[in-house]
């Protein structure tokens, strides 16, 4: 019997914009998509990047930049190899990750809060993996 992987479905506005957000700035892989969604893997964690049906993705507003979505019921933590880096990367994709940690964070826990650029929050933490 194959053992269930955990994963995650993130409906987007944009899919080629916010998938290649996560990609290019998270490090993650792109396993498997087509015009609908992409599959994206990060240490046995599986991203699926949906788009939002285009009837419904038109009524729908995304500031630029993005107004943060900071009161959702989840966040996603990434670990990330090269946090300098993927700060900029996530910059020029349009989004962010703030440069000071949160105040409530423990100092070991290095983790750093940001944006994709239709405003979801994430959390990174550089780590070797």
């Amino acid at each position: 019997m194959k053992t269930a992987k955990v994963s995650a479905v993130l409906f987007v506005k944009d899919l080629q914009r916010v998938a290649a957000f996560y990609r290019d700035a998270l490090g993650m892989t792109r396993t498997a998509g087509d015009e609908s969604h992409w599959a994206l893997e990060c240490c046995g964690f599986t991203l699926i990047v949906h788009q939002i049906p285009k009837h419904i993705a038109v009524e729908v507003t995304i500031e630029q930049p993005p107004e943060r979505r900071v009161w959702g019921a989840v966040r996603l933590d990434f670990p990330v190899r090269d946090l300098a880096r993927c700060r900029q990367l996530a910059t020029s994709l349009g989004g962010g990750i703030d440069a000071d940690m949160p105040s409530w964070a423990d100092a070991n826990t290095n983790l750093y809060l940001g944006y994709d650029p239709e405003g979801n929050q994430i959390g990174v933490s550089q780590q070797d993996y």
